[in-house]
């Protein structure tokens, strides 16, 4: 008998090549009175290069730049040039964060600087954070280790959480865009905003916007405003009600703003597919 499980990697893939060299991690549980600045002498400890990368677990805080001001909060994380940074503070009556500082191969970084991302914070999160900061405090420091599980500490966040995510909304987003079609149409006469879905359903305007995409290739504004098109579509040639009452009734901001959207659609006025309708009912 032969069993085997095994996979292969037939080319390798050169943006793959990321090396981090790891100069100090902090992980910082601190309270709404905590503020830090970053002076000359800090600054000059740390290499040119050098990258913080900043993970917020509970909580927020404001870390300001040479030219503007970030926020971060619960479950977010960035990518900064240090010697950008000029001070930060919390902002919360708890502020838990983590604090890496590192170097890299600068050409081959799988991630865009000043951009925020948002993981949620897992166990396999939380365990490599705490696995790479019980080796580091260690009495024998073995920096090519140590580099190997900030880059495993990196992948947790930046691909399981990723995949987790991907997975997710596969399975609940068919789900999901049903109960949303059925919601939309029921607010039909209402001015319904994304913010007011996102509430709803409890998820983000960002996840919304994902499912909408995926499950129908639309965003959720098209798809509202293509819903309330076609409803006046049916009012028109249903019913009697003056365009300009429709206009309202489906929260336009004026019977301009509907004819011009219901033109872009159906390549007709709305006068002009009421006058074809009441045509076609005298045949």
């Amino acid at each position: 008998m032969y069993q085997s499980n095994s996979f292969y990697i037939n080319s390798q893939n050169e943006n793959d090549f990321f090396y981090p060299e790891l100069i100090n991690i902090f992980k910082i549980f601190t309270d709404k009175d905590y503020f830090h600045y970053c002076d000359d002498a800090e600054k000059t400890i740390y290499p040119q290069n050098t990258i913080a990368f900043i993970r917020v677990i509970g909580g927020s805080g404001k870390i300001y730049l040479t030219d503007n001001s970030i926020v971060l909060n619960e479950n977010e994380c960035i990518f900064l040039k240090f010697q950008d940074i000029k001070e930060y503070k919390s902002l919360s009556g708890i502020w838990e964060y983590s604090w890496t500082n590192f170097t890299c191969n600068a050409f081959k970084i799988p991630f865009k600087l000043n951009k925020t991302y948002t993981f949620s914070y897992s166990e396999n999160e939380k365990y490599a954070l705490d696995k790479l900061l019980h080796v580091g405090q260690g009495d024998i420091i073995n920096t090519g280790y140590i580099n190997a599980l900030f880059l495993n500490y990196f992948y947790t966040i930046f691909i399981e959480s990723n995949l987790d995510k991907q997975a997710t909304l596969c399975d609940s987003g068919k789900k999901l865009i049903d109960e949303m079609c059925a919601f939309i149409q029921q607010k039909i006469y209402s001015k319904i905003t994304i913010e007011e879905i996102s509430l709803f359903f409890k998820i983000t305007p960002r996840r919304l916007h994902q499912i909408f995409t995926k499950e129908l290739n639309i965003s959720p504004k098209q798809y509202i405003l293509k819903k309330k098109m076609e409803e006046g579509y049916r009012l028109l040639v249903q019913t009697a009600i003056p365009i300009n009452k429709i206009a309202y009734m489906l929260c336009f901001s004026s019977p301009y703003h509907f004819t011009n959207e219901f033109k872009k659609v159906f390549n007709q006025s709305p006068s002009q597919v009421r006058k074809m309708e009441k045509e076609y009912a005298k045949i």
